[in-house]
């Protein structure tokens, strides 16, 4: 398959899935979270949501400092290996705490995918083919909180919630297998020797680089201020427009249409324009969303499908940005890709985890506040964009 090919090559569906494992993981177990607590008679089931997060974000930075070294290839068997053994130990789980703890396990494995998906993304591709393939990423990755609720309140219901991790067992297995089969190396080193402190050097390294950094920031806040809708959201939405938990949830599964509507946009300004293009004409739709849902609802009683709505063009925007913020972010470190793509998937993980923090500590209910705490991440990342717009290759 050659760079200039247009049909969709199988690697890049079989990367697509494998990044989708973690969208996954996190919503098809949600429909189990009253008979969860039930069964083990606490609350806090959330708590097993968090952890899985915090794993997804640490295991990041072991796989990329590997995948450099050893290729791409074998950290994906220990990465499936790692979540299947996560997976059933939350399916064996006998309380909250070991069901907390094998989350984690569970994230350690499946960030595997992610991080090194990305870097394979970067092996095979130049910037614009790039951002297209990282576009496409994007449209299957938002089938996930689409579909994955739905499957999982299936399986809930007629097998029980233990079952959804039996099911994401299978799932991993079956991606290991086509992982074997299908891809091919992408990262071919003579170099396996493993020091901690080259880790650290290259990590540091690019820590100092200005544009990498200012891009790992801008599509980290971007995330971030999605992430404060989709936590704040429930209180907000159900509280001031009374809502039942199923409408509430067939309005966050339109955010996974909102996302594979911008893919598909974005792959057509691709065919005229560069990423960086793209991204200088889009980094300044959401703040100005954001402010607008703000403004709007400090002035008004807004109806449910004026929230709705601005909110729905906020995540298509920032949907617009993201794979273009990836492959010039990426582009500049192919010796490295795994060690650059940990850190920015780092990066994005710690800044959502701060905006879910700043929604659980300010978020009161109102509109207006989660608008204003929404507009002031997208403000964060357009703010980045303008620190290496002169000099953004």
């Amino acid at each position: 398959m050659t760079r200039s090919s247009r049909r969709l090559p199988s690697w890049l569906i079989l990367v697509a899935a494998m990044t989708a494992i973690g969208p996954v993981s996190i919503d098809m177990y949600l429909p189990g979270f009253p008979d969860i607590e039930r069964e083990f008679a606490t609350r806090g089931v959330e708590v097993t949501m968090a952890a899985f997060i915090i794993g997804i974000a640490v295991g990041q930075l072991f796989y990329g400092p590997i995948s450099d070294r050893f290729g791409r290839k074998p950290p994906l068997y220990v990465g499936f290996a790692v979540y299947m053994i996560g997976a059933l130990g939350c399916a064996l789980a006998v309380n909250m705490t070991m069901l907390t703890v094998m989350r984690v396990v569970q994230a350690l494995g499946g960030c595997a995918g992610l991080v090194i998906g990305r870097a394979i993304v970067r092996d095979r591709c130049e910037p614009h083919e790039a951002a297209r393939a990282f576009t496409t990423l994007t449209m299957i990755v938002a089938l996930g909180p689409v579909f994955a609720p739905a499957v999982g309140g299936v399986i809930v219901t007629y097998l029980g919630w233990r079952a959804t991790f039996v099911v994401q067992v299978g799932i991993a297995l079956a991606l290991m297998l086509t992982m074997h089969r299908v891809l091919t190396e992408s990262h071919v080193t003579r170099d396996t020797s493993v020091s901690f402190g080259d880790i650290l050097r290259n990590y540091a390294r690019l820590s100092r680089d200005r544009q990498f950094m200012a891009l790992s920031l801008l599509l980290g806040f971007s995330m971030a201020s999605m992430f404060c809708y989709v936590t704040g959201a429930p209180k907000v939405i159900t509280q001031n427009y009374g809502l039942s938990a199923q409408q509430f949830g067939a309005l966050i599964g339109l955010n996974g249409l909102a996302f594979m509507s911008a893919s598909i946009l974005n792959m057509r300004a691709l065919r005229t324009m560069t990423p960086r293009q793209v991204l200088g004409r889009y980094v300044w739709a959401s703040p100005v969303l954001g402010l607008a849902l703000l403004i709007l609802s400090l002035l008004f009683a807004l109806p449910l499908y004026v929230v709705v709505g601005l909110q729905l063009i906020f995540f298509l925007t920032v949907g617009r940005v993201g794979p273009n913020v990836s492959a010039l972010a990426l582009a500049p470190h192919g010796r490295a890709a795994g060690t650059a793509s940990a850190l920015m998937g780092a990066t994005q993980s710690a800044l959502t985890t701060c905006a879910g923090i700043a929604v659980a500590i300010f978020n009161d209910g109102t509109v207006h506040t989660l608008a204003a705490i929404m507009a002031t991440g997208a403000a964060l990342a357009l703010l980045c964009y303008l620190w290496i717009r002169r000099t953004l290759n």
